[in-house]
C-alpha cells in the first residue's frame, strides 16, 4: 500500500502534472487525498469517484474535479482518461486562498462543460506535439480552463472543508494494516472514539461503512494479487485477511462479477493466447 496523502510532483516546467492514464483492469484506489486540486477527464471506460458521502460515475467525454484535501476513493473499469493535477501554489498568484475552493459537479452549465472538454483536448495536442515555445501555449490554455472551472464549477461562498484529520489518521491505518483483524471498537478505542460515534462519522464522511471498506481494501488486494501472480488463491485469501472464504468468494463476485477462480483461468488464457 502507498502513502495515502498525494504530493504532485509535476512533469512539466511550468509547475502542474499532465498525462494521459491507460488503465486495462478493473481496479480500486482507496481512500486518499491530494494537496492540490485534480481533474480526470474521461475518454474510454468508466470511474466512481467517492467523497462527501456520495458516488459519482464519470464516463465517456466527462470529468471530474476533486477539490484540494478532500478525502476521495475511486473504483475504475478499463479506461482511458486525461489527469491534470494543480498543486495549490499554482493557483495562489491568480485566486488568493484556493484551498477554500470548492468544486462541485454538474452539467448544468452545457457551454461551460464542454469547453472545459475541449481544453483539455487542446492541452493534449499542445503537449504532444511540442512546437517551439510549446510551454507558453500550454500555460495559455491551462489558465483558461482554470478560469472555466472557477467561475463555473464552484460554490458561491467557499467554505473551509470539514474537518477530516481523525478520519485521515484512521484510512491510513486501515490501508497499512488492512490484513489484520479489524473491528470497530477496536479502532475506536485505538483512535480515542467512542465506537457508535466513530461509525456514524466514518459512514458520513466516506459514504460506506468501515468494516464495508475494509472489506473493499483487501478484496482489491486479492483481485490484483489474481492476475498479477500465480500464488494459490486459498494462500491469497489468508495473505489478504480474508478469513471468511465463502464471504470474501460472494463479495468479490458483487464487486468484479466473476470469482477469483474464474478470474484467475480468463489470465491464464489472456497470457496463453
Amino acid at each position: 500500500m502507498t502513502d495515502h496523502h498525494e504530493n504532485v510532483v509535476s512533469n512539466l516546467d511550468i509547475g502542474v502534472r499532465f498525462f494521459e492514464s491507460d488503465v486495462t483492469t478493473s481496479g480500486y484506489v482507496p481512500f486518499h487525498w491530494h494537496s492540490s486540486i485534480e481533474v480526470v477527464c474521461v475518454l474510454t471506460g468508466k470511474l466512481t469517484f467517492k467523497f462527501d458521502g456520495q458516488s459519482h460515475v464519470v464516463g465517456p467525454n466527462q470529468f471530474m474535479v476533486v477539490s484540494s484535501g478532500v478525502v476521495h476513493d475511486v473504483t475504475n473499469l478499463p479506461n482511458r482518461a486525461f489527469v491534470l493535477q494543480i498543486p495549490l501554489k499554482f493557483f495562489q498568484t491568480f485566486y488568493p486562498d484556493p484551498e477554500r475552493l470548492r468544486f462541485v459537479p454538474t452539467t448544468a452549465n452545457q457551454a461551460a462543460y464542454h469547453t472545459v472538454l475541449s481544453l483539455f483536448d487542446d492541452l493534449y495536442r499542445v503537449k504532444r506535439d511540442q512546437q517551439p515555445g510549446y510551454l507558453f501555449d500550454f500555460g495559455a490554455v491551462l489558465l483558461k480552463l482554470i478560469k472555466t472551472l472557477i467561475l463555473n464549477f464552484t460554490t458561491e461562498t467557499p467554505n473551509l472543508p470539514q474537518r477530516t484529520d481523525g478520519i485521515k489518521e484512521l484510512l491510513v491505518y486501515i490501508n497499512q494494516h488492512y490484513q489484520a483483524a479489524l473491528n470497530e471498537q477496536q479502532l475506536a478505542d485505538q483512535f480515542g472514539y467512542n465506537a457508535s460515534y466513530l461509525s456514524r462519522l466514518f459512514k458520513k464522511q466516506t459514504g460506506v461503512t468501515m468494516i464495508q471498506y475494509i472489506y473493499v481494501i483487501r478484496l482489491n488486494a486479492l483481485y490484483q494479487d489474481v492476475i498479477k501472480s500465480g500464488t494459490p488463491i486459498d494462500k491469497l485469501f489468508a495473505k489478504h485477511g480474508l478469513t471468511n472464504k465463502r464471504t470474501a468468494r460472494q463479495l468479490f463476485k458483487e464487486m468484479y462479477g466473476v470469482l477469483p477462480s474464474e478470474l484467475r483461468r480468463q489470465q491464464l488464457a489472456k497470457q496463453s493466447s
